[in-house]
């Protein structure tokens, strides 16, 4: 049996000239394929650069039109919570100086919320500002403007072509410059305005307009790695462009439009409104921006970012040549096969999650912890949220950021949930670094590893701040800062219901100041105001953080207080009697007030609760104010 061929053996020379010419060929081959393989790469990543541009393409367009989208419909939802909030429908319906002080502080809130808001106005039905608050040109001041600079809208585009809409529609304006005295304001100030009409009683009653600061949205249309962005109109004309010399040629003198600057595509770009041409692609953004101008966005790709995929492609193509020539195996053909394919592949999936991530990182709060809650990670939108760089926060619990009057409850329910594996979701009160408050709507679940072992929790989360600002003005009386009625309603709902369903007994204090009615008299509303904001203040700092504190109406306040037994209430009413009397002001005056109060009982309804109290305090009047009475059993 012969011996099989071992390197180093010695063979016959005709046997060595054999297996050195087998050698050569099998070498001459490899190379052969090598090379052969390398020009076909090569070939098929060229051919791939108009597909990895027109994939560039896709994903920027579906980025950009939701950026825009999210962008009009906020404004949108903005325009209508203001148009349909109940503060300016009380205005609308009865319009009088607390009505209007009440709306004004609305529109105010809203324009401080939004630093991107250049004005936000109400119009009445005669096409008069009644409310309008303006934002200066640093963008560091919101005022409400005085009652002698607003101005008759009737006559203005934006008044009659809103008046014409039905309810619930919104009118947007064409992207153009902010004007002063009939002049373009230097520098440009891109604005973009959308208004909603007001009904009452099926007739149009006014609309609610905000100007928006539109520089940063058009930025962000236009901002891309890949590709030069021409935001255009139907006419040709250029509207938004990197380079603020190609920028507004519809409005600035001597600008020159894309028909000029793009001949040869701009005729085929402008008669579809989605349209590519060669490497060179346009799309419609008419359903996001309604104003009837038929804005496209072309995009042409940068030369440097071909330039970067060819060179990319040079490299890969002479790497898997070299790869090949070295091995000089059998195996070559099978490592030929598949590298440019796994190679086009793997970038593509690299380029995604790297693009995902940085996404993610940038915009979505989210954040990290280990099995003890200790954070491991966040992301930077929660660190710009908290104000807390990340080395802050790694080796701590998100008690960092936690706000002292959150509830104890509310986290053994969190932990409870998750650590029994399952997602928890709620809203959170926090603090920030500065010592500011916000609010997030939060899901966190638990997270394993491939084992099925516990390795963490993972919270993403949603800012819910300006939700949270209107909500607490729908609730807030807006003269005292405490509960409106609206609020004490819905706190003594909720109390009966727990009282009959738990037995879980409550109490209600109803204090009337004494002779109120002169000191407006006397000294005038604002010293009336000032006494009831005083009070208010007082009675705040005097009750248990679980009492609910509300203006009742006029000079009438409540305590609703959870818990409480009638001589409870009732020392709590009297000790608020007592305090009343230390009260100082500016003003030569004396505060005292009359107090009722009741306990809820067995089978009662809440307004008869009400009553009683309400009969207390009447009670506590006639027999010469500046008491307390409480409501017995059988009142």
């Amino acid at each position: 049996m012969p011996t099989p061929f071992q390197p180093g053996d010695n063979l016959p020379t005709s046997s060595k000239k054999s297996y050195v010419i087998l050698s050569l060929c099998f070498v001459a081959f490899g190379a052969a394929i090598a090379i052969l393989t390398s020009l076909i790469n090569y070939q098929l990543q060229f051919s791939n650069i108009d597909e990895e541009v027109q994939r560039r393409f896709v994903i920027e367009r579906k980025n950009k039109v939701e950026d825009l989208s999210q962008t009009v419909q906020s404004l949108e939802v903005i325009v209508r919570a203001l148009a349909e909030n109940p503060l300016t429908q009380a205005f609308i319906d009865n319009p009088n100086s607390a009505t209007r002080t009440a709306a004004k502080h609305l529109f105010l809130a809203s324009a401080h919320s939004h630093r991107g808001f250049m004005q936000v106005r109400f119009i009445d039905a005669n096409g008069f500002e009644r409310i309008r608050v303006d934002r200066s040109k640093d963008g560091q001041r919101v005022d409400v403007v005085a009652d002698e600079k607003m101005q008759n809208k009737r006559n203005r585009y934006y008044f009659t072509e809103t008046a014409q809409l039905p309810a619930r529609q919104f009118w947007h304006s064409k992207l153009d410059l902010n004007v002063e005295n009939g002049e373009i304001e230097r520098p440009v100030r891109p604005t973009y305005r959308v208004s909603t009409p007001i009904f009452s009683n099926n007739q149009f009653a006014g609309m609610v307009i905000i100007n928006a600061e539109a520089e940063q949205m058009l930025s962000q249309l236009v901002y891309s790695n890949d590709f030069d962005i021409f935001l255009i109109d139907g006419d040709g004309e250029i509207l938004f462009h990197r380079d603020a010399a190609l920028a507004w040629s519809r409005y600035l003198p001597g600008k020159e439009s894309f028909k000029r600057v793009m001949p040869d595509v701009a005729a085929e770009i402008l008669v579809s409104p989605n349209a590519a041409v060669g490497n060179i692609q346009s799309f419609s953004i008419d359903e996001y921006y309604r104003s009837g101008e038929r804005l496209q966005v072309v995009m042409i790709p940068k030369l440097e970012a071909v330039e970067q995929l060819q060179s990319g492609n040079m490299t890969a193509a002479t790497v898997i040549a070299a790869i090949v020539v070295l091995i000089s195996f059998p195996l070559s053909w099978l490592a030929a096969m598949f590298p440019a394919r796994l190679q086009s592949e793997l970038r593509s999936a690299l380029d995604a999650l790297h693009r995902t991530n940085e996404v993610l990182d940038r915009y979505v709060i989210s954040s990290t912890t280990n099995t003890d809650g200790v954070i491991t990670n966040v992301s930077s939108a929660f660190s710009e949220k908290c104000g807390y760089a990340l080395w802050e926060l790694e080796g701590k619990s998100h008690n960092v950021v936690r706000h002292p009057e959150t509830p104890e409850s509310l986290y053994q329910d969190l932990w409870g949930t998750i650590r029994s594996g399952k997602t928890w979701r709620g809203e959170l009160h926090n603090r920030k670094k500065s010592g500011e408050d916000f609010w997030i709507d939060s899901v966190i679940s638990p997270e394993y590893d491939a084992d099925g072992q516990l390795t963490g929790y993972t919270q993403i989360s949603q800012d819910i701040n300006d939700r949270k600002a209107i909500e607490k003005l729908l609730v807030t009386d807006v003269l005292t800062q405490v509960h409106n009625r609206r609020k004490l309603d819905e706190v003594l709902a909720t109390e009966m219901e727990r009282f009959k369903r738990y037995q879980q007994t409550f109490s209600v204090i109803i204090l009337d100041l004494d002779h109120f009615k002169q000191v407006n008299d006397n000294f005038g509303h604002q010293a009336g105001d000032a006494v009831l904001t005083r009070v208010a203040e007082l009675m705040k700092e005097t009750v248990r953080k679980a009492d609910c504190v509300g203006r009742w109406g006029g000079e009438e306040f409540m305590v609703v207080s959870a818990g409480t037994t009638l001589n409870g209430a009732a020392s709590l009413a009297e000790k608020l009697r007592q305090q009343l009397l230390s009260l100082s002001f500016d003003y030569p005056i004396k505060v005292t007030a009359s107090f009722g109060v009741a306990q809820c009982q067995v089978g009662e309804a809440l307004n008869q609760l009400i009553k009683r109290a309400d009969q207390a305090l009447y009670h506590a009047k006639e027999t010469g104010r500046n008491r307390v009475i409480s409501a017995q059993e059988d009142s």
